[in-house]
């Protein structure tokens, strides 16, 4: 699974149900999901630490905080 941000926890229950094996994250700067959870069911997560990930969702925050 690849995802612009770390997942929620609805996201990782989904990925330990459908037996996910790697999800890759853009970035987990602006939001930490339940990548422990995930790597603690044996599930590969790897993080990009990708800027332009990084700056989409920090401005989408500051632009939009009543959707986030």
């Amino acid at each position: 699974m690849y995802t612009t941000l770390s997942p929620c926890d609805m996201c990782t229950g989904a990925c330990i149900l459908y037996k996910v094996a790697r999800v890759v994250i853009g970035e987990n700067k602006n939001f930490v999901g339940g990548e422990k959870y995930l790597k603690e069911r044996g599930v590969e997560v790897v993080v990009l630490e990708s800027q332009e990930c990084v700056e989409l969702m920090g401005r989408f925050i500051r632009e939009k905080p009543r959707v986030w």
